[in-house]
C-alpha cells in the first residue's frame, strides 16, 4: 500500500484507510478497534518500553558503569570536553595555606592565643586562595582500572555519562508514564483529524512502533552513537504504506519515545541522536514518498538519508570538540547501509502479515511477466485484452481525482480473473457466430456468469493476491443485474424474481473499486456498439448513460463522489476512449500533371 499525500478527508467521521491510493487514499476499511483495544495498545507500548529500558541500563551498566568506594573494573576516560572545579584539590590547598598560621597572640598582661581572631584569620586566607579549574579533554584518563572510586570521581564520571548501578526506579516510571501518555494522544490525535482506522491497520501501526523501538534498542546495544539509525527501517516501510503526514508524524515521535527509552537522559548523544533522527525522518519525507516503486530505489532513499544522518552527527561531534574516529564515522555508514537493507528484506513480511499493498508489490502485481496475467493471456485472451482497456480507462480517471492510479490499474487487471475457470461462457472468448448460452437455459447462464465472482477469489486466493486487489474482484458488479437473461426466461414463461439473475455484491466501497466498475460497464458498453470512426462524437453519450445508471440503480450509495468528481470521471473516460477508437482519415493525394501538359501546343493556340 502506498500513500504519497496525506489529505484530510471532508465531514467528520470520515475514515482514514491504510490501503494505497495515490496522492488521496483509499476509503475502504474494516472494523475501527474499541476502547478495548486502545487500552490494550497502551498496555502492550508501556511493558515494551519497560523491558527495553531495563535491558538498555543493564548494557549500559556493563559498558559505562561504576560503583563507588570499589575498584574500577576498567579505565575511564573523558567522553567530552570540560572544565570543572577540583573541589578535593581546592579545600585540600586552602586548608595547607591557613595551617601556616600558627596563631593571633593578644597581650593582656599576659600572652594568650586569640582562637577567635585565629580562626578569622585563617579563613581570610582560605578566601584569598581561588578555586583551581581543571580542564580535561576527549581521551583523557579520569579513572585507571583498579583504582579506587572516591566520590569525587564518581561525580566526575557521571558528568561525563558514565552511570550508576543503583535501578533507575525513577526512570522507569517516568518512562512508562511518558509512553502511556504518548499511547494516548496517538489515538486521540487519530480521532480528532477523523481518521477512523480498522483494527488490522491499528495493529500495523502498533507493530511498526515497536518494532522501530526494538531496532533502536538493537542498533545502541551495538553502538551507542548508531541508536537512531535504527529508525531507518520504519522510516522506508512508513513512507512507502501510509500517508505522507502521518508517516512523517510517526517516524518522529515514536523515534523520539524510542530514544528516550533506549538512551540515558543525562547523556549529549541523546541530543545529537534527536538531531539526526529529525534528518531521517525529513530525508524520508523529501525522498521516499515519490516514485518509490523498486527496491533498489527504496535502499537507495534510505541509505541517502543515512549518510546525511553520519554527516549530522559528524558536525554535532565536531561542535562539542568530541574526537571524531575515521573508524568510527565508517561503522556509523555500515549501519545505514545495514539497516537500509534490512527494510528492503522485511518489507514482504509486512505484506504478507498485514495485506499491505506498497508501490513496489504493485509494480510486481502489474507485470506482464506476473503467472497468472501469463495464464489469462493465454487461456483468456478476450478477457486478458478487456482487463487491459479496463485498467487503462480506470487509471486516467484515477489520476485525474488524485487518487493512486497505479492501485486501480492493477486491480483492474484481476478484477475478472475469476473467468478463467469458464473462458468460453464469456462473449469476449467465444469465436464469431459462437455463443454456448444458446443451447443453455437463463438460469444455468446467468448463474455461471454470476459465478465468475466468486471464482475470482478462489483463484485469488490460490496466487496469494492481496486482500485489496481480491475488493475488486468482489465489488466490481456490485449488485448489478443480468437483465438479458431475466427477459429471456420471461420470454420462455420462466417467472423467476429478478434478484435470482443479479449479483450478490457487495457495493463498490472505495472510489477506486467504483471507479472499476464505471471502467468495466464504460468498456463493455462501447464494445458492444460496435464503434466506428464516424460514431466516436456518440462517446459522451455512452458513457454519460453508463454513469448515470449506475447511480440511478445506487451501485455507487457507499462511495462519497461529488458531481463534479463524476463529470471528471466521465472526460476522463471520453479522452481515453478518444485515442483507442481513432480512425486514420486523411486527405487523397491528388495525382499532378506535368508542367509540359500545361504547356501544350494545342493550349498554346
Amino acid at each position: 500500500m502506498k500513500f504519497t499525500s496525506y489529505r484530510k478527508p471532508k465531514g467528520k467521521g470520515h475514515r482514514w484507510s491504510i490501503i494505497p491510493s495515490g496522492r488521496g487514499m483509499g476509503q475502504k476499511v474494516g472494523e475501527p478497534p474499541g476502547p478495548r483495544f486502545k487500552r490494550f495498545a497502551i498496555g502492550i507500548l508501556v511493558a515494551v518500553a519497560v523491558l527495553l529500558a531495563c535491558g538498555s541500563w543493564r548494557i549500559e551498566v556493563g559498558r559505562r558503569g561504576f560503583v563507588v568506594g570499589r575498584p574500577a573494573p576498567r579505565t575511564y576516560v573523558a567522553l567530552r570536553p570540560m572544565t570543572y572545579i577540583d573541589e578535593e584539590s581546592t579545600v585540600a590547598l586552602r586548608d595547607m595555606a591557613a595551617s601556616r598560621v600558627m596563631g593571633v597572640y593578644a597581650r593582656d598582661g599576659l600572652i594568650v592565643v586569640d582562637e577567635k581572631a585565629t580562626e578569622r584569620l585563617r579563613d581570610e586566607i582560605r578566601q584569598t586562595i581561588s578555586p583551581i579549574e581543571r580542564h580535561i579533554s576527549p581521551g583523557d584518563v579520569l579513572v585507571s582500572n583498579g583504582e579506587v572510586i572516591t566520590p569525587a570521581d564518581a561525580d566526575l564520571l557521571t558528568k561525563q555519562g558514565y552511570l550508576s548501578p543503583d535501578f533507575p526506579w525513577r526512570r522507569l516510571l517516568l518512562t512508562a508514564l511518558v509512553v502511556a501518555l504518548w499511547g494516548y494522544w496517538q489515538f486521540h490525535f487519530t480521532a480528532a483529524e477523523g481518521s477512523k482506522l480498522a483494527l488490522k491497520e491499528e495493529s500495523y501501526l502498533l507493530a511498526l512502533v515497536i518494532v522501530g523501538w526494538a531496532l533502536q534498542f538493537f542498533a545502541g546495544g551495538l553502538k551507542y552513537e548508531a541508536t537512531p539509525f535504527g529508525s531507518l527501517p520504519v522510516a522506508g516501510w512508513s513512507f512507502l504504506t501510509l500517508p505522507a503526514g502521518m508517516a512523517y508524524h510517526l517516524v518522529t515521535s515514536a523515534g523520539v519515545m524510542g530514544l528516550l527509552i533506549v538512551m540515558s537522559l543525562e547523556s549529549l548523544e541523546l541530543m545529537v541522536a534527536l538531531l539526526v533522527l529529525a534528518v531521517i525522518g525529513f530525508l524520508g519525507y523529501t525522498l521516499l514518498r515519490w516514485k518509490t516503486d523498486t527496491r533498489f530505489k527504496l535502499w537507495k532513499g534510505l541509505f541517502a538519508s543515512g549518510l546525511v544522518g553520519v554527516l549530522m552527527w559528524s558536525l554535532a561531534a565536531w561542535s562539542l570538540q568530541r574526537q571524531i574516529m575515521l573508524q568510527e564515522v565508517l561503522l556509523l555508514v555500515a549501519f545505514g547501509a545495514a539497516f537500509s537493507a534490512l527494510a528492503v528484506l522485511l518489507l514482504p513480511v509486512w505484506e504478507e502479515l498485514f495485506g499491505i499493498l506498497s508501490p513496489i508489490r504493485l509494480m510486481d502485481l502489474s507485470s506482464p511477466a506476473h503467472p497468472l496475467l501469463r495464464r489469462l493471456e493465454v487461456e483468456a485472451p478476450g478477457t486478458y485484452h478487456h482487463s487491459l482497456i479496463v485498467g487503462t480507462l480506470a487509471e486516467g480517471a484515477a489520476n485525474k481525482l488524485g487518487l493512486n492510479g497505479l492501485l486501480v490499474r492493477v486491480g483492474a487487471y484481476y478484477h475478472d480473473i475469476g473467468k478463467l475457470r469458464r473462458p468460453h461462457f464469456f462473449v469476449e472468448n467465444q469465436l464469431q457466430g459462437s455463443n454456448v448460452h444458446d443451447d443453455f437455459s437463463p438460469t444455468l447462464s446467468a448463474l455461471s456468469i454470476i459465478a465468475h465472482v466468486r471464482e475470482g477469489l478462489e483463484v485469488a486466493r490460490e496466487y496469494h493476491l492481496p486482500s485489496r486487489i481480491c475488493d475488486f474482484i468482489t465489488e466490481h458488479q456490485g449488485t448489478g443485474c443480468l437483465t438479458y437473461f431475466h427477459q429471456k426466461a420471461q420470454s420462455i414463461g420462466e417467472d423467476l424474481p429478478k434478484e435470482q439473475f443479479c449479483y450478490p455484491g457487495p457495493l463498490p466501497s472505495s472510489k477506486e473499486t467504483a471507479l472499476v466498475m464505471l471502467a468495466d460497464s464504460t468498456e463493455a458498453a462501447v464494445r458492444a456498439l460496435d464503434i466506428s470512426g464516424k460514431e466516436v462524437a456518440h462517446l459522451e453519450e455512452v458513457v454519460s448513460q453508463v454513469v448515470e445508471s449506475k447511480v440511478r440503480e445506487g451501485q455507487l450509495k457507499r462511495v462519497d463522489f461529488t458531481l463534479r468528481e463524476l463529470e471528471i470521471v466521465k472526460e476522463a473516460f471520453v479522452a481515453v476512449l478518444r485515442s483507442m477508437y481513432h480512425t486514420r482519415q486523411v486527405k487523397a493525394i491528388e495525382e499532378e500533371k506535368p508542367l509540359l501538359a500545361l504547356a501544350s501546343p494545342e493550349r498554346a493556340i
